[in-house]
């Protein structure tokens, strides 16, 4: 009976530590949690840099001329400590936003479980905007964007349809 009740408990510990190695400790699993989310703020705060392009046309010149008290919009902080994002305008149809992330981003694959050989399809991109992503690695990432004047144009907002 002792010898079952040791098995047991090698198995449980046994256990324990391969589900960490398959899905992470909680440590990382909250670290990722961060990530996931400045990511989520940062695509936020892009379509807001659009909105504002397309009513203005130009770019915001600071994440604080976003702030809408009609629309309940207001810049988002980073999670874990509470800073501003960094934006920066770099020409007039040119941007970038920036944060620090605890952990590199999981590939598409390792997303949806597939094992890191595997490889699956992915549709040809037709422009620049199907292209983009945000992968990142450890620590402080940019994400360049470019407004298409083709693709959003400015004041097309106000006019009304007809």
């Amino acid at each position: 009976m002792r010898l079952f009740t040791y098995i047991i408990i090698v198995i449980v510990a046994a256990s324990i530590v391969a589900g960490f190695f398959i899905v992470g400790s909680p440590k990382e699993e909250r670290l990722r949690r961060f990530d996931e989310q400045r990511i989520q703020n940062l695509q936020n705060l892009q379509g807001e840099i659009i909105n504002f392009w397309m009513n203005k046309g130009k770019l915001p010149g600071n994440l604080s001329d976003l702030k809408n008290d009609i629309t309940g919009f207001y810049p988002p902080l980073d999670p874990e400590n509470g800073t501003q994002y960094i934006y920066e305008v770099i020409e007039p149809e040119k941007f970038k936003l920036c944060a620090t992330f605890n952990i590199p981003s999981l590939s598409q694959e390792e997303r949806l479980g597939f094992p890191q050989n595997v490889k699956i399809a992915r549709p040809y991109p037709a422009g620049d905007y199907y292209n983009q992503n945000w992968d990142h690695g450890m620590g402080y990432v940019c994400f360049e964007r470019t407004i298409d004047k083709d693709i959003y144009k400015p004041g097309l907002i106000d006019k009304p349809l007809r």
